[in-house]
């Protein structure tokens, strides 16, 4: 091909990077896409080859005159498209019926309707892709703007200000110009040959083309006066081909041949259509300007390198300076972010780490390498983190800081720590790029609130126990006095009143409620801690055997008692008639919880460490070793919302006449009394579980 493309000098680089880029630009594009697998056909899958046999033939169009990717010359299919459908066709054994005779408006419109199977040569746009599927791209090339020769400079878009534009109706290039601001006069044309033509008979001054079909127009047709002025910033130009929504099997092969097609068939048909030779004249009043600004520019150099060689020194100085100070200051920051006891972490709007200080070694015991993963991984599923991912999808969506929160996380070798985040986003040109923070290991202190908290509790608690134990202790004493009055003169009268007389029955009435309420009163005396009980050192596990013994003759037969003795027990220091109503009581309440439906009744009494125990009550316990007393059910459990409540003096939840209310805070007071303390742990229709210690005694028994 001996037809050359003229372009004057200033503009020989743009029009040799647009050749070379379009090269490669084309051969990367086939490279990527439409990779060698092999040179036959293409292996089809049951469901592919079942509808190439309900589809034998194809039905194709496109373009009528899109040279040269798709045009008809004498009614025949030519052009690029054309020898990959032909491709197409031999290696999956269809045949093709083809329309030429469709313009594009009609095209799209039968493809949407489902007339035509297959598109061969189509832009992407997302208008189309609402009733199209696309393949892989098989073309790519740049868009440069063209003008005559003779025309004045244009660099690129922004020269097209005021300038008579000729066009394709319905293409993206109105739409990008308009949305870049560009003010133009379009003239509308029915293909990028006459495009090109209005441009070269001065009727329009330029026109944005690809590069392929505009190299190939202006050489098959003759187009010496016209000369690529400037690339354009859009978009490489595509070229794919459709089927209609749904028809994926065929979209399936036609993908599989495209991939199939051998490096040097692709080589060979964009050889046949793009073997355009450039030679770039120059004319001679240019060139004289050329090389008077080559001379002066020469000139003008050397005057800068004389003039900064001596500065040259100084500033070779001054760079070492600075990145010696920088040096210094990124050693600063490393010692910082790695001796601190805070760990620093960066992670994109995608929640991916990508990057986190040493620190990390410590709270999530792994190597920073090891935690580059998406930050939502390390959490737990405590309730408490979803105030965290709530506060941090805020912050990425609105880029402003939110308040620091807690999260619970989890290492590596199954460490569950308690952080306090406090984090803020990385914004730019509006839009959340990052967020950065800081995480502090705050386990021990929510541990230390959570104790401050028991203990407060367990205050409280004594506190009232004290002031009621008081008040019972008060009442009482005064209670004895009048039952002392009422039950002495009960005993006289009897003496007096002969045997037969009918009022000694009503006295011996008398005398029998005033020994019921002496028994209250003693209740009331024990529980204030205002009587004297002997203690002595005894057996506990002889005294829980015994009092099994009773309670196994009392109770109904629906339940099964359990009794677990965990040898050797160490004797304790305490009255055994008291820790013996702390069994019974304990056994009763349990008994009632299991009244309706039966159940089984645990009792298990063992050693325990105090330093291995995990309630709280024991941290007011001074004794190193403890003997444990529990008493299990599986009855109707205890309401969380009155648990605090239970060891209240006269607080029951029973009918009247099935308790009075002093069972477990007379319990409460006896097992305080010995130096030991009671806790219960229950639900709400799964049972209680009371659990007594007391402290051991290393002396045997008497």
């Amino acid at each position: 091909m001996n037809n050359f493309l003229k372009l004057d000098f200033g503009h020989f680089f743009t029009g040799f990077i647009l050749a070379t880029v379009s090269i490669i630009g084309l051969s990367l594009t086939i490279a990527a896409y439409l990779h060698a697998s092999n040179t036959g056909n293409i292996q089809l899958t049951p469901a592919e080859k079942a509808w190439v046999g309900r589809h034998p033939v194809v039905t194709i169009a496109g373009p009528r005159s899109f040279p040269p990717f798709h045009y008809y010359e004498n009614g025949r299919f030519k052009g690029i498209s054309a020898d990959y459908t032909t491709q197409v066709a031999a290696r999956s054994g269809l045949k093709l019926r083809v329309l030429a005779d469709p313009p594009w408006s009609q095209v799209l419109e039968r493809s949407r309707q489902g007339d035509i199977d297959l598109i061969t040569c189509i832009a992407k746009t997302a208008e189309r892709e609402t009733y199209l599927d696309f393949s892989v791209p098989y073309l790519t090339f740049p868009l440069i703007i063209v003008t005559r020769d003779n025309s004045p400079f244009i660099g690129g878009i922004e020269d097209l200000h005021g300038k008579t534009l000729a066009m394709v109706p319905k293409t993206l290039t109105q739409e990008w110009l308009s949305r870049d601001g560009i003010d133009f006069s379009p003239i509308y044309v029915k293909s990028p040959l006459q495009g090109l033509e209005e441009v070269s008979f001065s009727r329009a001054d330029a026109v944005i083309e690809n590069l392929a079909a505009a190299t190939y127009l202006i050489h098959k047709n003759g187009l010496a006066n016209l000369k690529i002025a400037a690339p354009t910033p859009y978009d490489n130009y595509q070229l794919y081909m459709a089927v209609p929504k749904g028809n994926q099997n065929l979209l399936t092969i036609v993908n599989k041949t495209l991939t199939a097609i051998s490096p040097r068939q692709n080589s060979d048909i964009r050889n046949q259509w793009m073997s355009v030779k450039y030679d770039y004249g120059v004319s001679p009043k240019n060139l004289f300007r050329s090389i008077f600004l080559v001379l002066l520019f020469f000139l003008g150099i050397v005057s800068i390198v004389l003039f900064r060689n001596r500065r040259l020194t100084k500033k070779t100085r001054e760079r070492i300076a600075t990145e010696k100070a920088l040096r210094e200051s990124e050693e600063k920051l490393r010692n910082i972010l790695e001796n601190s006891t805070s760990m620093y972490y960066a992670h994109t709007p995608e929640h991916e780490i990508t990057y986190i200080s040493p620190r990390c070694r410590q709270i999530l015991q792994c190597e920073p390498e090891e935690a580059m993963r998406r930050w939502t991984e390390l959490i737990t599923d405590n309730p408490i983190n979803l105030k965290g991912v709530e506060y941090t999808e805020k912050a990425i969506r609105t880029g402003q800081r939110q308040p620091p929160y807690e999260l619970e996380l989890k290492g590596m070798k199954g460490r569950k720590v308690i952080v306090e985040i406090r984090e803020n986003p990385v914004v730019e040109n509006g839009r959340t790029v990052a967020i950065v923070g800081s995480v502090t290991d705050i386990t021990e202190r929510k541990k230390a609130e959570k104790d401050k908290e028991t203990l407060e509790r367990q205050l409280v608690q004594a506190r009232k126990m004290e002031s009621i134990g008081t008040l019972a202790g008060g009442v009482a004493h005064e209670f004895n006095n009048i039952l002392g009055i009422i039950l002495g003169n009960a005993q006289l009268a009897l003496l007096d009143l002969p045997e037969d007389n009918s009022a000694r029955s009503r006295i011996n009435g008398i005398q029998t409620a005033c020994l019921r309420a002496k028994d209250v009163v003693q209740q009331l005396l024990s529980f204030s801690r205002q009587t004297e009980q002997g203690k002595q050192s005894l057996n506990p596990s002889k005294l829980v055997t015994d009092t099994v013994r009773l309670l196994r003759v009392s109770m109904p037969s629906s339940i099964e008692i359990l009794c677990q003795n965990h040898q050797p027990v160490q004797p304790i220091n305490a009255n055994p008639a008291q820790i013996q109503q702390v069994i019974i009581n304990l056994c009763n309440n349990a008994v009632q919880a299991m009244e309706n439906g039966g159940g089984t009744l645990t009792i298990c009494l063992e050693m325990t460490d105090i330093h291995d125990l995990k309630m709280p009550e024991p941290k007011a316990f001074h004794a190193a070793g403890a003997v444990r007393l529990t008493i299990k059910d599986t009855g109707t459990g205890i309401d969380p919302a009155i648990q605090d409540r239970i060891f209240d003096p006269f607080f029951t939840t029973k009918a009247i006449g099935k308790g009075s209310g002093m069972g477990l805070a007379i319990v409460h007071g006896i097992v305080f009394n010995h130096g030991g303390v009671i806790s219960v742990k229950s639900e709400k229709g799964c049972g209680s579980v009371f659990t007594v210690l007391l402290p051991a005694n290393p002396m045997p028994p008497a």
